[in-house]
This record gives structure tokens, C-alpha cells and sequence, in this order.
């Protein structure tokens, strides 16, 4: 019986430390909030979730921030799209992280005025073609990278 319990009790936090597993943004000091109006660090946090090494992340930016620097990260390149007045509205990373490692990108963004909460999206790329969005949809089980401005 013991035997069993230990059995289940290890399954079940494999499952939460996998489900666990979400790409996240976070400011320097790793938290989760920033100052409305001002600039920033950030980094975008990506694991190996799925056991197969990530080859490319794209990371949409959140609606109402300005985009300022990109760190480049050695072993990846970027590329970005830019909207009509040239602001920065993604980055697509190609490079590779195997599985069990992951993998920060860093950079300053402009936040918007406001006590609101801004939402980025991103995407990730495993070795294998399949592509796990981080974009609040019901495929992401709603989980989207957030940080609340005060």
C-alpha cells in the first residue's frame, strides 16, 4: 500500500512540475509587476517542456509596449517584424535548447500609462515541428505571459 501511495504521489508531481512549465516574462529583480509609464528590464523565460529540444521562439509584444532594446543571446538570432510607424511588434529567436534546459531572452520595454495588466504571446518551436502557443487561448489552457503594471 505504501509502495502505491509513493507511486502516485511521485506521478502526480511530475504532472504539476510539467505543468508548471510555462514560458513567463519577468522583470530584473524577477517579479512579475512593473511600474506603469516607465522602462524596464524584461526577460522571456522558456523551458523544455516537452522532453524535445526547442529550436525557435517568438514572442509577440504585449499590446500598448513599446519595444526599446533586444540582448542578443549567444547561440540564437532574432529577427523582428515591425509595424507602420516601426515599432517592434515581435521577435522570432531561431537557435537550439535540448530538452531539460531552458533559455532567457532579455529586454527593455517602454511600459503603457495605467494600472492595467499587459499580455504578451509566445510561441515555441520544438525540434520535431510541433508549436505550443502561450497566448491565452484554449489551446494554452488560457495560460499567457503577463505583467501588472502599477
Amino acid at each position: 500500500m505504501k509502495i502505491k501511495l509513493l507511486f502516485s504521489a511521485l506521478a502526480l508531481s511530475a504532472l504539476m512540475m510539467d505543468a508548471q512549465a510555462h514560458v513567463t516574462i519577468r522583470n530584473n529583480s524577477n517579479g512579475v509587476d512593473s511600474i506603469s509609464g516607465k522602462s524596464d528590464h524584461f526577460r522571456l523565460n522558456v523551458p523544455t517542456n516537452r522532453g524535445k529540444a526547442v529550436t525557435g521562439v517568438k514572442m509577440v509584444v504585449a499590446e500598448g509596449v513599446k519595444l526599446l532594446f533586444i540582448h542578443p543571446v549567444p547561440g540564437w538570432t532574432y529577427k523582428t517584424e515591425k509595424d507602420a510607424e516601426g515599432n517592434i511588434v515581435s521577435i522570432t529567436y531561431k537557435g537550439r535548447m535540448e530538452a531539460g534546459e531552458f533559455t532567457s531572452f532579455p529586454f527593455i520595454a517602454l511600459n503603457p500609462k495605467g494600472d492595467v495588466s499587459v499580455k504578451y504571446k509566445a510561441y515555441v518551436t520544438y525540434a520535431d515541428g510541433v508549436v505550443v502557443p502561450f497566448d491565452g487561448s484554449e489551446e494554452a489552457k488560457g495560460y499567457q505571459p503577463t505583467i501588472h503594471l502599477k
